[in-house]
């Protein structure tokens, strides 16, 4: 990766986490103004069926960095080198995604559990295709593997909402 498009990357995801970060306090003070004690019972990771060791930042350390969190948001840099696939690895929470450097092609492998206990793959996506720098909506993800077809190395954000987001 060069120098310039990583720095680049580091100054977009501050901007965002800064954008992000206002947001969610005007939002939390605007809440707690019109509602007493309510709590988010939307929240994704009170039903989440998968362990934490398949969190992505525990099951795929090398591909997914932490840029910024806090109690609120999660963001991440995902990276994936060209001719590399990463494990299997979940996202709890709702996110918005913002491909910086697509892959492609690459392959999107979901898994799911067997009767065993044990995560079986159930199906694969070809990707050839993929925007750059549009941000898109992402519900939780289960179990999941990417694998980079290509030779270049993808760059991706993304910006995981712990609690409070409505899509």
């Amino acid at each position: 990766m060069k120098f310039g498009q990583l720095l680049i990357g580091l100054i977009a995801g501050a901007m965002l986490c800064l954008g992000l970060t206002t947001y969610l306090g005007r939002t939390k003070q605007q809440k707690s103004k019109t509602q007493s004690t309510k709590t988010d019972s939307s929240s994704s990771s009170e039903n989440w069926l998968w362990p934490d060791s398949l969190d992505a930042l525990k099951a795929a350390p090398d591909h997914h960095k932490v840029v910024y969190e806090d109690d609120n948001i999660r963001i991440l840099a995902v990276i994936l080198d060209g001719k590399s696939s990463e494990p299997v690895h979940t996202h709890k929470w709702k996110s918005i995604m913002w491909i910086a450097k697509p892959i492609v092609p690459c392959q999107i492998n979901n898994y799911v559990r067997d009767k065993n206990d044990n995560l079986i793959k159930s199906d694969s996506i070809l990707i050839k295709e993929m925007p750059v720098n549009i941000g898109q909506f992402v519900n939780p993800e289960g179990p999941t593997s990417i694998t980079n077809l290509g030779s270049e190395n993808g760059v991706a954000y993304r910006v995981e909402f712990k609690k409070d987001f409505k899509s």
